[in-house]
């Protein structure tokens, strides 16, 4: 098991349910902080000396026995429930904790290798090379496209453009395939390579909205905008589970364009930082790297409609990450080193 999984804190956050006599017991844990490999001790106590008959604990919906260990329960927000017989009652109680990160991420900086003319008026949504081929999702209404690139040139090879009526967003190439998300519309498109037709399309379930898209050759993974991001099968795009990007200290939001490359999870965030890339942990959710890209934006043509860092791409053929904007004047290619180094 990866040794990320057995460092996490826990903090507990409280939040009791509106049950009959809830106020005559509370949960009490032993501490309000927890390494994932220690023990969450839990207690049921009466407020008014009233008597428990017996117990059942559970978290997240689960049926847990003591000792309650933490180890295999990924980051993010989790629930204690205990069902207590007490006289004639039956009363629940809720008690709400948060797993964080124990270490904080390390730190990445970019060396540049290359830069390349791109499109200003693209408002970069989705990267990702195959082969060669840069594939781009743009969004806005009434200016969302999904477009194959050369790349060295910027020259369109093919191009898709979407209705007025939707949001481009997040991009991911597979089997031969282009999945491209739509924002608001809870539809995302499945084309073939040539982007000559619709081959389908599917719809979201318990994600919000469509934000960022990639996939490690197995299934895909999506954001919507929230701290989440959702595991989804590759057969019909259900999402069937889901992570949360957290640090050593807080959840991160708004999680936007993503990029799988070796084994991990590179996004963007919308707003949260502009300037920085999160490498996430895609089992644990846990953000073990934060690249920092400042300085890239300044080498761009300097427009009105200007906007953030917002494009990741891996080239499996040079092994280098390449780098956009939204509104942004150049593509640029780079490799990347912990700053520590």
């Amino acid at each position: 098991m990866n040794k990320i999984l057995l460092t996490f804190i826990v903090s507990i956050l409280f939040s009791e349910c509106n049950t009959k006599n809830n106020s005559d017991f509370k949960i009490i844990t032993n501490s309000i902080k927890f390494n994932s490999s220690d023990t969450l001790e839990i207690q049921i106590k009466s407020t008014k000396s009233r008597k428990v008959l017996d117990s059942s604990i559970y978290i997240d919906d689960k049926l847990v026995k003591p000792p309650f260990t933490l180890l295999n329960y990924k980051l993010g927000k989790h629930v204690i429930k205990a069902e207590i017989n007490a006289t004639e009652d039956k009363i629940i109680l809720e008690k709400e904790f948060t797993l964080y990160a124990k270490n904080p991420p390390e730190l990445y900086s970019y060396k540049l290798i290359n830069s390349y003319p791109h499109d200003k008026t693209s408002y970069t949504q989705g990267l990702e090379f195959s082969g060669d081929t840069l594939f781009e999702s743009t969004g806005l209404r009434g200016y969302s496209k999904v477009r194959s690139l050369n790349f060295s040139n910027g020259k369109i090879i093919n191009e898709k453009i979407l209705n007025d009526i939707y949001f481009g967003e997040g991009l991911s190439i597979l089997n031969n395939n282009v999945y491209q998300l739509t924002w608001q519309e809870n539809i995302g498109f499945i084309y073939d390579k040539n982007l000559t037709s619709v081959k389908g399309s599917f719809k979201y379930d318990a994600s919000r909205e469509g934000w960022g898209l990639c996939n490690d050759g197995q299934k895909f993974y999506k954001s919507d905008g929230s701290n989440k991001i959702w595991i989804l099968e590759a057969e019909n795009l259900n999402e069937v589970n889901y992570i949360e990007v957290m640090t050593n200290k807080k959840a991160i939001n708004k999680i936007n364009e993503l990029e799988w490359i070796e084994g991990k999870i590179y996004a963007n965030t919308y707003q949260f930082n502009k300037d920085v890339v999160l490498i996430i942990n895609p089992i644990s959710g846990a953000v073990e790297g934060v690249v920092d890209f400042s300085g890239l934006k300044k080498q761009v043509e300097q427009i009105e409609t200007l906007n953030v860092l917002n494009g990741i791409a891996y080239n499996h053929n040079s092994k280098t990450l390449f780098v956009t904007g939204k509104n942004w004047s150049k593509l640029f290619e780079v490799v990347i080193y912990k700053t520590n180094e």
